[in-house]
């Protein structure tokens, strides 16, 4: 079957819209705007790992950054000020606070992804955080807690090194499946430490507790990661934006540099990660690629 259009627009989330891209090489060997082997570089996902304890002078409930309730999944996060990011030169993040008698009984995320498979992962996340919610409300007439567990999510460094490429092996459709190379830097170690470092200065500082740091943050020199380091599924910057077309595969109009009827759309195009949740940010990039083409195809 064969579609013919005026203009292609690619929106099948980062590792597909990469993938498809380098899989699309009968006129081009190297794949679709990937003339300068850019195409699926630059994959960022948001680390999420357990990272340091807060122990607190006295037990207190710290209701703003508990999960309340099944209808308001919502809660307070730690984070850095913007100031003392360019200070410390560190990346972008938020801690999140759980109990740590509840906290160490959970499973690591990376662990029920493997465990379960399609949908059932979802529905076994969605039990943990129930079960955290349940044994917070029987405590919640308590005193309170006096340890935390502090949890990260935090940004990764733009890294050519990370990256999607084609794998040998091909799918249903004949179609080389995607290979994923994850690679971090020692920036989101350092700037994993240095977060609980400032967060552990302010609660001395306020008297309120002390932070401890897990064992694989207390050596600066060692850039191994645990095994329970994990990811959001927040898969972004693989076809990431650019006006220059030698450090990017899109344009500032989300248009595959070189070829004049092929957009991308989505997180694929972000140059950067950032901390928060990326969907409100790729919806509206989609929205004003959709009013670009429109206007487009108007003239």
């Amino acid at each position: 079957h064969t579609v013919r259009a005026k203009k292609f627009i690619l929106a099948c989330c980062a590792v597909q819209n990469a993938r498809l891209l380098l899989a699309s090489n009968r006129q081009a060997p190297k794949g679709l705007g990937n003339d300068r082997d850019l195409v699926g570089r630059f994959f960022m996902e948001h680390i999420e790992i357990k990272s340091a304890e807060l122990w607190l002078s006295v037990p207190e409930k710290l209701k703003m950054y508990m999960w309340e309730s099944e209808l308001t999944k919502a809660r307070a996060e730690l984070a850095i000020s913007p100031e003392q990011q360019a200070a410390h030169r560190i990346l972008n993040g938020t801690s999140s606070l759980t109990p740590l008698d509840i906290a160490k009984d959970q499973q690591a995320f990376i662990d029920i992804w493997e465990d379960a498979k399609g949908d059932g992962m979802a529905k076994k996340m969605r039990e943990e955080q129930d079960t955290t919610s349940a044994e917070s409300a029987v405590r919640k007439e308590d005193k309170g807690f006096q340890a935390f567990q502090l949890f990260t999510r935090i940004e990764q460094a733009p890294n050519p090194n990370s990256r999607i490429t084609l794998d040998p092996e091909r799918d249903e459709l004949g179609v080389q499946r995607s290979h994923l190379h994850w690679e971090l830097t020692a920036l989101e170690k350092r700037s994993i430490r240095k977060i609980y470092e400032i967060i552990g200065r302010e609660a001395g500082r306020a008297g309120v507790g002390r932070v401890r740091l897990l064992d694989y943050l207390r050596d600066e020199q060692d850039m191994n990661w645990p095994s329970f380091t994990g990811g959001g599924w927040h898969h972004m910057g693989t076809t990431r934006m650019s006006d220059n077309p030698q450090t990017g595969v899109v344009d500032a109009q989300c248009k595959v540099h070189g070829i004049d009827n092929l957009y991308v759309a989505g997180s694929s195009c972000f140059a950067t990660a950032g901390a928060p949740n990326p969907t409100l940010t790729l919806v509206a990039l989609s929205l004003r690629l959709a009013d670009h083409v429109k206007a487009q195809l108007k003239n």
